[in-house]
């Protein structure tokens, strides 16, 4: 059997083309492949045809699901992407709460640059050191390109 993650693939499910559109011009340049889906079903199609290792998410939908649903989803994966819950009422309460129920962090919107950047790596890091400890080093494989990462599990 073969595991595979698209090294630095951040799905980002947000219903506001503003917070899209910043998340674009921020992340520009810093090696992050972004692909977007809007609405829930969007999401849980994307994250059922790609892996990914960073999803950034509205706290709901306007069809009714919230990030909840999609951390339900996404935690039954054998190796589940960082969920990243995005706001604008982002308070500690919600901050609490995302944490608590196995969510990476926070993010007010509208988006504070740094912020994003540093929350992004950190939750990237994160993910990365739960690949090495899900897969011994010793499987672990990097092609060339560094761009995909692959390991062979027995």
């Amino acid at each position: 059997m073969e595991l595979h993650t698209d090294r630095r693939k951040v799905l980002v499910a947000l219903d506001s083309r503003e917070e899209v559109a910043a998340l674009q011009r921020i992340l520009y340049g810093e090696d992050w492949r972004l692909q977007f889906a809007g609405a829930f079903p969007e999401t849980e199609a994307a994250l059922r045809a790609s892996p990914f290792g960073i999803v950034i998410c509205s706290r709901r939908y306007q069809d009714g699901h919230g990030w909840k649903d999609l951390l339900q989803g996404i935690q039954g994966m054998s190796i589940p992407p960082q969920l990243i819950v995005a706001d604008r009422l982002a308070d500690e309460a919600l901050w609490a709460e995302v944490l608590n129920l196995g969510g990476y962090d926070l993010l007010m919107t509208p988006f504070e640059p740094e912020e994003v950047r540093r929350v992004v790596s950190m939750a990237w890091d994160s993910r990365e050191r739960e690949l090495e400890r899900a897969v011994p080093s010793s499987k672990l494989t990097k092609p060339a390109d560094g761009g995909q990462q692959y390991a062979a599990v027995n």
